[in-house]
This record gives structure tokens, C-alpha cells and sequence, in this order.
């Protein structure tokens, strides 16, 4: 085979092996814990597709929606007497251990901007923070409005002792009877002091 032709189609070859290498991980929703940029700590915001790591836990539902108006939006959804108390049990995410680091021993607030679903909509939400061993700060239950609402509360996050343990943020609807769901379309964490 002569040169002309050899090179150009290892070359492409080349192209291809490497597309194929990659074509698995093109278009995937992101999963995982939450972590900061590594820059500016005193923000974190979850939103579109980020929100895919917000996992069912327990007997819950999560799935990612997309709409012309919100972008990408947030559904869970759940059953009366379906969702355990502790927060890692039902509808959650992870901070990664640089989060935990920031957050330890500091105030912060978080906000979260709900509504209840189009489709047997909650009338109430629940968050917890949670730091695993140390402490949490209990479920703030909080009353849904019919459009887009930031709903915050703030709480000290205990020092970490020890090792590092695991840090949850969880977030789910008040489910008195049948099947309740709502929709998120932010989660913020702010460091306030």
C-alpha cells in the first residue's frame, strides 16, 4: 500500500478509535456527589442537568424533565408511608468531601425553588441537611405555592470530628395520602458566615 493512502486512513483510524472511546460518555446526564469548583466555596448551585444527581432513595421517584419554559426541571415523586426518616433513605445528593470541608462548623443557608407537580401536586416539602454522625438539622417543612418559590432555612453545620462523614442534602414531598409529587428547578447552598 502506498504512503498516500496508509496515513490518511490510519489517520482516520486514529479519528475513530478515539470517537468511539468517547461516545459513551457524549450526551450522559451527570451523576455523583455534589463538589464545588474549587475556586469560590460560598455558592454552590444545583441546576439543570445537575439535578440528575439528585437520586430516588428508598421507595421514591426522581426523573429529569425538560421543558421549553424551565429547562431542565426536577420531578419526585412518592407514596404515603413510602419515605423513611432518615434523609439519606428518600430523595437525595451527596457533597463531595471538599463541600463537607467548607461547610464544616460554618452557617450556611439553603434554598430550594419548588412548586408542587402538574400531576397530584404535594401541598408541603420537606429538607433536611444532614452530616452524618454529627448531626442534621431536622426536616423544615415548608408550604408549596402554585408557581416557582424559593424556599430557604439556614443551619449550623457541626465540625466534623474524626474522620469525614457523609454529608446529604434531601429534599421530598409531604405525602399524607396516595401518591404526591413535586418539581424542582434550583437547589443553592450558600455559606453565610
Amino acid at each position: 500500500m502506498r504512503d498516500r493512502i496508509f496515513f490518511p486512513l490510519a489517520g482516520l483510524l486514529a479519528i475513530l478509535m478515539v470517537f468511539l472511546a468517547l461516545q459513551p460518555g457524549i450526551g450522559r446526564l451527570p451523576t455523583g456527589a455534589v463538589a464545588g469548583d474549587g475556586v469560590n466555596y460560598d455558592r454552590i448551585v444545583i441546576e439543570g442537568r445537575y439535578l440528575n444527581k439528585v437520586i430516588a432513595g428508598g421507595d421514591a421517584r426522581t426523573k429529569l424533565l425538560r421543558t421549553p419554559e424551565y429547562g431542565y426541571i426536577l420531578q419526585i415523586e412518592a407514596e404515603a408511608l413510602a419515605l423513611a426518616a432518615a434523609p439519606e433513605l428518600g430523595p437525595h445528593f451527596r457533597l463531595a468531601p471538599d463541600l463537607e470541608v467548607q461547610f464544616s462548623g460554618r452557617r450556611i443557608r439553603v434554598t430550594v425553588r419548588a412548586r408542587p407537580a402538574d400531576d397530584r401536586g404535594a401541598m408541603e416539602m420537606q429538607a433536611n441537611y444532614s452530616a452524618g454522625r454529627v448531626g442534621e438539622s431536622g426536616w423544615r417543612q415548608f408550604a408549596l405555592r402554585p408557581g416557582f418559590t424559593d424556599f430557604a432555612f439556614e443551619y449550623d453545620v457541626p465540625v466534623a470530628t474524626g474522620e469525614q462523614g457523609v454529608d446529604y442534602f434531601a429534599v421530598r414531598p409531604v405525602v399524607p395520602e396516595k401518591l404526591r409529587g413535586l418539581l424542582i428547578e434550583r437547589i443553592t447552598i450558600d455559606r453565610v458566615s
